[in-house]
């Protein structure tokens, strides 16, 4: 594929639906390292793509320069781009053709996740999750029943002695008093 560079105009021409940032940054390289292209300043600016070690990288973000844009081949297509492509400070990398046709910009960036070790642990299982004790020396599973009472469960005496009752109806999970304008939780029951 042939990437034509345009400096009067500050535009990346592209003669196929199909490209990746990482060929748009390599072709503006060698087309400013010929002649006396390098006038023209940088087409693009490059942050990561550093080695991680173990065969891990930082993917690379490719900035086009303002005012420099891709413009897509002169005929209707679908055009993929493929890689973390973006405009320094902002906008639109793609600029419509010269010509009436219509292109549909697909920008396709890759997902990459990057693991972090905790010491060989493997984590904490669900049971330990639910057990851990959140505030007062109530666990996470408590609360949720708590929780679910007041939120889902049938509630009585809200005119000044209210209790809430587990969401099957079984026993009261929540009570307390109201009295002016002051609530007071008497007994919480999350077992």
């Amino acid at each position: 594929m042939a990437i034509a560079f345009d400096p009067a105009n500050k535009r990346v021409i592209l003669d196929s639906a199909s490209v990746t940032a990482t060929e748009l940054y390599s072709r503006s390289a060698d087309w400013l390292a010929t002649d006396d292209n390098a006038k023209y300043g940088a087409v693009f600016r490059q942050v990561g793509g550093d080695d991680l070690g173990g065969g891990l990288s930082i993917p690379p973000y490719f900035f086009l320069q303002a005012p420099w844009r891709v413009r897509p081949m002169e005929s209707s297509h679908n055009l993929t781009i493929t890689g973390n492509l973006f405009v320094e400070g902002g906008g639109v990398p793609v600029v419509s053709t010269l010509g009436t046709f219509q292109v549909n910009v697909n920008y396709t960036v890759p997902v990459q996740a990057q693991a972090v070790s905790t010491g060989g642990s493997s984590g904490a299982t669900a049971a330990q999750v639910w057990q851990h004790v959140i505030e007062a020396g109530i666990s996470a599973e408590q609360i949720v029943r708590m929780l679910s009472a007041a939120l889902l469960g049938n509630a009585t005496g809200l005119h000044g002695n209210p209790a809430f009752t587990s969401i099957d109806g079984s026993k009261t999970r929540v009570a307390g008093t109201i009295a002016a304008g002051t609530r007071t939780i008497t007994m919480l029951d999350g077992t």
